[in-house]
Formats: structure tokens, C-alpha cells, sequence
């Protein structure tokens, strides 16, 4: 009989980091736009605008399939904090509600998935969430873990800030 590994699903038992690396670890991050949900779809599919919403990229192609359809896979060059490809691969889309994706890099495997939910005369609530499982590596000197949830928070920041921008330019708000 083998014994249970007691570090399963106990992420936060320890306060030892060694011990928590073997663990999956999960992020979710929010933003409420006042741009409609297809307005706010339209900006996030539109990925020649990344770097609006991060300053990071080089080249971004799509290798496989047909944008944001299913076993497609765009090719992200990015820049900073170090140079890498990412493979970003579409796992579901279903465009204006939901899309998932599996990453692969630097020896991360990220699985993250993006929820857009109109509310009435409120604007769209851009939710995303996600697991990372990687082997402790180290990102430019931090955690794999900092740099994804920093990225997250500044990526989404500024999406819905462009959304906002759209919304109030073209009158494409919530409720229009």
C-alpha cells in the first residue's frame, strides 16, 4: 500500500513554500466594464491589441485552426520579464461568454479560462480564473505564481479600461 501523500490538497496547511510548490495553485481575477459584453468580447478577441493591455509582447501568430476555435494554438512571443514563447492552445470558445486555454512555458502549465456576464444597464463582469502547476520555477527571479497574478491584474485593468474607453465612444455600453 502506498501511503497518502499528506501535502495533497492541503495547500493551506504548511507555511513551508518547498512543501506548497508540489501543490496546483489557483488564481481568479475580476473587472466590471461598462462596455457591453459584445463590445468587451470584441476587445479581448482582438489580440493585435494586447499590447495595449501589457506591454510585453513581440510577435503573436496563430499556428493552428482558425482563431479562438477550439484545438487552436496561437504562438505568443513574449518579451519581458524574459524572452519566451508561449503555446496557447484553445480548449473551448464560445465567443461573447466564455473561453478556455491551456499555456505551456518556461516549464509552467497554466489552464485559465475568461467568463464575460452582461448585467443590465451595469456593464459586463470580465471574470477569469485559472490553475498553474509548474516545478518551482523561478520567473526573473520571482515565482511563477507573482508573475502570473501581476500580469493578470495589469492585463485586465487596462482591458477594461479600453472597454470603458469604447463604451463611452461609440455608445456601445450596457443597456444600449
Amino acid at each position: 500500500m502506498v501511503p497518502k501523500d499528506p501535502r495533497v490538497g492541503v495547500l493551506n496547511k504548511y507555511k513551508d513554500w518547498s512543501v506548497r510548490q508540489q501543490v496546483m495553485f489557483r488564481f481568479q481575477y475580476s473587472v466590471m466594464t461598462k462596455a457591453s459584453r459584445k463590445i468587451a468580447w470584441e476587445v479581448f478577441a482582438n489580440w493585435r491589441r494586447w499590447n495595449e493591455f501589457a506591454n510585453i509582447y513581440g510577435q503573436l501568430e496563430w499556428r493552428e485552426g482558425r482563431p479562438w476555435e477550439a484545438g487552436s494554438r496561437l504562438e505568443i512571443e513574449v518579451l519581458d520579464p524574459v524572452k519566451t514563447v508561449v503555446s496557447h492552445v484553445i480548449t473551448n470558445c464560445q465567443p461573447g461568454q466564455r473561453v478556455g486555454w491551456i499555456d505551456h512555458s518556461l516549464g509552467v502549465v497554466l489552464a485559465q479560462w475568461v467568463s464575460f456576464e452582461e448585467h443590465a444597464r451595469k456593464g459586463t463582469r470580465v471574470h477569469t480564473w485559472g490553475d498553474i502547476v509548474h516545478s518551482g520555477v523561478k520567473i526573473a527571479g520571482r515565482t511563477a505564481e507573482q508573475v502570473i497574478t501581476s500580469f493578470t491584474e495589469t492585463w485586465y485593468e487596462n482591458f477594461r479600461s479600453a472597454c470603458d474607453q469604447l463604451a463611452e465612444t461609440s455608445g456601445g455600453g450596457a443597456g444600449k
